[in-house]
Formats: C-alpha cells, structure tokens, sequence
C-alpha cells in the first residue's frame, strides 16, 4: 500500500466538504424555519411560538425567517431546494395545496414531505351586528329566499376563504353573489359593501370584542377558544372536511428518523403556554397531527380542495 494516497485522500474530502451528519446525530446545529406570512399575524406568531416550544425539545435553536409572496409560494419553494437534512424547514398551511393545485408552482404537493401540524386556521362567516341574521341558518334562508341578493366577500377567486364559502352556499342551496374584496374584507364589511364576509377568525378579534362584528359560524375541527360560543359548521349539520392547517413541511426526501425527531418536537407546542394564549388571544385553534397521520391528512385535503377547485370551474 502507499501511504502516498492518505494525503490525497484527506486533500479531496476537504475539497468534498463536511460529511453528512448522521440522522441519529440531528440536530447538532441551529435549525431555519421558513415562514410564508407576514410577521406579526396570527399565522407568524403560531409559527414562531411552536418553534420556540420545539427548540427546547431539540436541544438546538430554531431561527425563523419570512419569504412572502405569491400566495406563500416563493416561501414554500425555496424550502422545497434546500438540502434534505432537517437544518431548513418550513412552516405550511393549506395554501401549500391551493398553490400547487391552481398552477402557482409548477409541481404538486408531494414535491415535499410533511412531518405534522400543530395550528390552524377556522373560516368563519361573519355579519355586522345589527344585521338581521342571528345564526348561519338564518343567513342561508334569507340567501336561498332571494337569489343574487346578499353578497359575500371573500379574498379573491381561488382563495381559501373563497372556496370555503362557495363550496357551503353550494352545499346549502344558496345562491350569493361573491364579492373578491382582497384585503378589505373588514372594511367592506363595516361600510355596507357586502352584507357578510368569509374570513379567517383572527382578523376580526378586535371586531368582535368591540361588538361591531358578529361570527355566525366556523368551519373547522372544533370550537376555538377565542371564540367558545360560536358554533362549528359541522355542529349545525353542515360538514366541510377541508381547513386551513399549520405545521411543519421539509424538502423531499428528509430522512423519516428526522422527520420523526421533528414531529415529536413540535407536539411540545400544543402544550404550550405562551402558543395556548397567543391562540385564545389571537383566535386560531390548536390541533396537533403526528407523522404517522399528516402525510395521509395532506393527501386527503389535497384531494378534497382538488374537487372543490374543480367543480368551480
């Protein structure tokens, strides 16, 4: 043998780079989360408050950074390039489907692996106080006796709060005329430019506290705290399986043994205190969803908002 080699061969994998860490090893560095949400909001803040009840359990900080943009799709995709090794995830919602399914990437959702939810946000139909209608029963009665009178506001053609109040009119037998008012979904509200918006609860907290704006109902997995007298969709018999989760995704091919030390991490969260407060106060939910359910549930709710999205057009 000649020990000429050794040199050389210390010289190429000093060229090569570190070797990959060992996936029994993880984490022995500081991970990166990417959020796809503006800092601040109610989606933000449970992405930064999970992620710092799931740093104690790793043993290594998590960092947060923001990339918006295109409905969340800059965000998600930039976490799709990097490497598998579990040092750069992602926080998700639903909008990971709504991107792919509507053409905003030019890929589907299993272009990642998903590791588990811990959030999520309800959608709610909501009115004025004074208006007439006490109950989402009520609403789709007045609805279904004038057609193409009562406009309902949503944040655009394709969005989640749009699919979610168009697919229960639907269901219902109703027939609104759909205002997209973007951004101004409260404003357009209070002004008398629709007549009930469909909308993320976190947005009107404020509202609803200072009795300008009443919620008629919320579709989602259960009551939410903020909001422990409004009804669920589904209690008063109108079922809708798809919801707007939160959680955890990574690049494709992120080893299960991380994939698995992450999920577990991130149950810390739901136990939370500061997370449990943050979602009383701000007015989403907490349900957290292991490894060995989410990537089932995403298929599910990919195949759910899929029909949806077709049977809209």
């Amino acid at each position: 043998m000649r020990v000429i080699g050794l040199p050389l061969l210390i010289g190429a994998l000093a060229i090569a780079g570190p070797m990959t860490v060992a996936a029994g090893d993880y984490p022995t560095k500081p991970v990166t989360m990417t959020i796809t949400f503006k800092p601040g909001g109610a989606a933000d803040i449970a992405g930064r408050l999970s992620a710092a009840a799931a740093a104690k359990k790793l043993g290594q900080p998590i960092s947060v950074i923001n990339k918006l943009g295109g409905g969340g799709s800059i965000g998600f995709d930039y976490v799709g390039k990097q490497k598998p090794d579990g040092y750069n995830i992602g926080w998700l919602s639903a909008s990971i489907l709504t991107t792919t399914l509507l053409g905003k990437l030019p890929y589907d959702y299993s272009h990642f692996d998903y590791v588990c939810a811990v959030t999520f946000d309800a959608t709610t139909i909501a009115v004025k106080t004074d208006s007439p209608w006490k109950t989402l029963p009520e609403f789709i009665a007045a609805a279904k006796k004038s057609p193409k009178k009562i406009k309902l506001g949503h944040a655009g053609t394709g969005s989640f709060t749009y699919m979610v109040g168009s697919t229960l009119m639907k269901m219902e037998g109703a027939d609104v005329v759909y205002v997209p008012v973007g951004k101004r979904r409260l404003p357009s509200l209070l002004s008398g430019e629709v007549d009930a918006i469909s909308v993320h609860p976190p947005e009107l907290v404020a509202s609803v506290r200072s009795g300008d704006v009443r919620l008629l109902a919320i579709s989602s997995p259960k009551r939410i705290d903020a909001f422990p007298d409004v009804p669920t969709f589904a209690e008063l018999g109108m079922k809708i399986d798809f919801h707007q989760f939160r959680g955890v995704f990574v690049p494709k091919g992120t080893s299960l043994e991380i994939k698995t030390k992450l999920a577990d991490a991130f149950k810390e969260a739901q136990n939370d205190p500061k997370l449990m407060e943050a979602a009383k106060q701000r007015g989403f939910g907490i349900n957290y969803i292991g490894i060995d359910e989410f990537p089932k549930y995403v298929a599910e709710q990919n195949a759910l908002i899929r029909s949806v999205i077709d049977a809209q057009k």
